[in-house]
């Protein structure tokens, strides 16, 4: 007798494996910019952080102020990768707490049926 995954619940890893997968882009993605911008400007990374969620005109001003080359020609970063990641991940774990209660519902029902 082989096991069957349900739909939700490979639904609910794929919601979580999204949301990871553009975290970690957007990282990599505000490291290949925010790198080079304080290597050529007076912006610090640690003063660069909060360019991770938000572009304020800080963030803006030191983009465009670099003048180096960046890998791959990207010039400007856009936070919108980050919060689609996180709405990702919160989604999955809505989507697992909803059907959690329904999972062990199942799983009694099934047992009683053996």
């Amino acid at each position: 007798m082989s096991i069957r995954t349900p739909s939700r619940e490979i639904a609910g890893l794929a919601l979580l494996l999204s949301g990871v997968v553009a975290l970690v882009l957007a990282l990599a993605w505000w490291g290949i910019i925010f790198v080079n911008v304080a290597a050529n400007t007076s912006l610090s990374i640690p003063a660069a952080i909060p360019c991770l969620v938000n572009t304020s005109d800080l963030c803006s001003l030191a983009m465009s102020l670099c003048g180096s080359g960046h890998w791959l020609g990207i010039t400007r970063y856009w936070e919108g990768l980050f919060w689609a990641g996180v709405a990702l991940m919160a989604a999955a774990a809505a989507f697992q707490l909803a059907f959690a209660g329904t999972a062990s519902a199942e799983t009694a029902i099934a047992a009683k049926r053996k």
